[in-house]
Formats: structure tokens, sequence, C-alpha cells
């Protein structure tokens, strides 16, 4: 699984609009899946620091298709 614990809260934010940027730009199931737990992931950690953390659907409009963080 993603180690997030060391990561930079600005770092997991970025990883996380990407990983939901190319959950809705991909075409395939699995990169659609994994994505998904990826974004589930970061946004889990960042709700643990106290972050408060946009949607999916709107993370994804800050972020890059196949960004770092992304799968």
């Amino acid at each position: 699984m993603i180690e997030t614990k060391d990561m930079a809260t600005d770092e997991l934010f970025a990883q996380y609009a990407n990983a939901c940027a190319t959950y809705y730009g991909a075409m395939g199931h699995s990169k659609t899946h994994y994505n998904e737990v990826y974004a589930k992931c970061y946004a889990a950690e960042l709700k643990a620091r106290g972050e408060d953390v946009p949607e999916m659907r709107v993370a994804s409009k800050f972020g890059g298709f196949n960004g770092e963080g992304a799968y």
C-alpha cells in the first residue's frame, strides 16, 4: 500500500488531486479502480491530519492525469 505518513501535507494534496484526475480520465477498469484506492488513502491521511478534503470530482480539476501519486 501507499506510505503516506512521511509525506508533506502539500504533497499529499497534490497526489490526491492527481489520483482523482486520473480516476476520472482513465478508460480502463483497473486504472480507475486503483486510482480510487490511492485517492482514498491520500484523503484518509489528510483527514487524520485535520485537513478539509474536497470531493474527488472537485480535486480532479486541480490534478494532472498520470501525475505523481496516480496509479
